[in-house]
């Protein structure tokens, strides 16, 4: 069942606060790029003056795009981002306020939920099966068929949006598009509806690693790296990801809507690359199931847990089901994953339980006679 796009009161008002390019605490952003430009454009954000992208949002189709693309957002906004942010506030501590880097496996297109519960982090890596794409340019917009490829892109993150979660094959389809193909461009805009500014972007070869570098809203810069591999034992030691992840301080990972995948053998590789650099795992049911989390690992559990959605009910966790029961947590103020209703969703944070010291050792002598 779809939810329903609802829209609080002074919407208008909400979404400029949500895009306001300075924080009152923090440092002024940088000057808009080419890129940053392109990507607002794309997301529905008009241009300023006497861009070359001016003449472009006088289309219709842009008129539309926009309107749909603000309802989008503001839904998010109010029933998504918000809540996650008061919540990890509250909920996550440190670990909300933290600069270590934030690992992503299975991210897909979203690159705006491990904005949600870690926005201090100095960088995100994330990784999946989908191509990189080009980032949004001037010269691709004018080029572009935008009644055509502006849909698409609403059509991309719809799922996300307004589910929290979105479907792979769905995704390939839509982002085949030759000018706003990939994923980069629904990076870009997430990121700037996020009220961020995009400075630069770095992109590798095919199958190698592309990095957005762009600012948050009080002004400090974070990078964005993207893998676009298969995580699947055999393939990921091949990818370069896992030793790119090695060379960086640990941090928190964050795995939702992942298909039940780290609950085979199939991706045991991948489940000890998590295990092993994180120092926070904040995951719903998809992710490693809870008996893997052994000592070491303090669980804590949020939500009402009610067993995975139909297609994937063999990945029911028995153990999970006793642990959520014992804990008897609140509701969760938002959907998460497969679970897109507040009241049906829940989350596992294992948090890693630093290692006890060892009492130094004292050179045995012998007491004076």
């Amino acid at each position: 069942m779809k939810p329903p796009l609802r829209l609080p009161s002074l919407a208008l008002v909400l979404i400029l606060c949500s895009i306001s390019t300075r924080h009152s605490s923090g440092q002024p952003l940088a000057e808009p790029t080419e890129l940053d430009e392109a990507a607002r454009f794309v997301a529905g954000l008009p241009p300023g003056p006497g861009s070359p992208l001016e003449n472009l949002a006088a289309q219709p189709s842009w008129q539309e795009h926009a309107k749909e693309m603000d309802k989008l957002w503001e839904y998010f906004r109010h029933f998504q981002l918000d809540p996650i942010r008061e919540w990890s506030a509250e909920f996550l501590g440190a670990a909300s306020s933290s600069t270590n880097p934030v690992f992503y496996p299975f991210s897909g297109p979203d690159a705006i939920y491990p904005r949600c519960f870690f926005p201090h982090a100095s960088t995100y890596v994330l990784a999946s099966r989908e191509e990189a794409g080009l980032p949004p340019s001037f010269s691709r917009l004018q080029s572009a068929n935008l009644a055509l490829e502006l849909p698409r892109i609403r059509q991309s993150l719809q799922w996300l949006l307004q589910w929290s979660f979105s479907i792979t094959k769905e995704t390939r389809r839509l982002t085949a598009s030759s000018v706003l193909g990939g994923i980069l461009p629904l990076y870009s805009v997430l990121l700037v509806r996020d009220g961020c500014r995009l400075l630069s972007i770095e992109q590798g070869s095919a199958g190698r690693r592309s990095c957005l570098l762009f600012q948050g809203t009080e002004g400090e810069e974070h990078r964005l790296y993207y893998f676009p591999v298969n995580l699947e034992d055999g393939s990921l030691a091949a990818s370069g990801l896992p030793r790119y992840l090695g060379s960086i301080p640990g941090g928190p990972t964050l795995i939702k809507a992942a298909s039940y995948l780290l609950h085979g053998s199939a991706f045991s590789e991948l489940r000890r690359l998590v295990l092993t650099r994180s120092t926070l795992v904040l995951q719903d049911d998809s992710g490693i199931p809870v008996r893997f989390f052994r000592s070491g690992w303090n669980l804590r559990f949020f939500g009402l847990y009610r067993g995975p959605i139909s297609l994937f009910r063999e990945f029911y966790q028995p153990d999970l089901a006793a642990a959520t029961a014992h804990a008897n947590p609140s509701p969760l103020p938002f959907g998460f994953g497969y679970r897109w209703k507040p009241e049906e969703a829940s989350l596992v944070v294992a948090t890693r339980t630093p290692r006890p010291t060892e009492p130094k050792k004292t050179a045995n002598r012998t007491p004076p006679r």
